[in-house]
């Protein structure tokens, strides 16, 4: 019987609950979409789909916001991140992507938590390195930043893990 790497703990004490999880960890190297004052670069984080359906999603939002250049990279299949070094202010990125199907949530969550972007360029454990797997001819003319913030940040090896609930923490009405 193989254990989880993931365990999310939820009780409830009285009217507050308590959520932690334990979790294995990795270590990734990564950038930030924002490259000036108010001012990001386009990143994608696209989950469950597959490479023609990531492609359709990305065209149709670089045609309707005129986006420069898109990169689509990969390191397994149904897992994609996308590059585009057009310019947009933070609100207008973030129109962009809910305008996008297929976005990771979580990608999207951490996105507002922070203000900005970060997409992974490290490999994950256990994946092969990623590599540019579509290129989609863009509207605009662009230029790679001449400064990108790399970052460090932590991550579970699983996305999902295994939920124990303490006490009643929901219940049917």
């Amino acid at each position: 019987m193989k254990l989880p790497t993931r365990l999310n703990f939820l009780f409830k004490l009285g009217t507050v609950t308590v959520f932690f999880m334990i979790s294995k960890t990795q270590t990734l190297e990564g950038v930030t979409s924002k490259v000036g004052e108010d001012e990001h670069i386009i990143l994608w984080d696209l989950e469950n789909c597959t490479l023609e359906q990531a492609k359709q999603t990305l065209a149709d939002v670089q045609y309707k916001y005129r986006l420069g250049d898109i990169y689509i990279t990969s390191d397994c299949e149904g897992s994609y991140r996308a590059w585009c070094f057009s310019r947009r202010p933070f609100k207008e990125y973030l129109k962009i992507l809910l305008d996008t199907e297929h976005l990771d949530w979580n990608f999207f969550w951490w996105t507002v938590r922070r203000g900005q972007a970060t997409l992974r360029t490290s490999n994950k454990q256990g994946r092969p390195p990623q590599k540019v797997v579509a290129y989609l001819k863009g509207y605009e003319p662009t230029e790679f930043p001449d400064k990108m913030v790399h970052v460090l940040y932590d991550t579970g090896l699983e996305k999902r893990g295994v939920v124990v609930k303490l006490g009643q923490v929901s219940k049917r009405v």
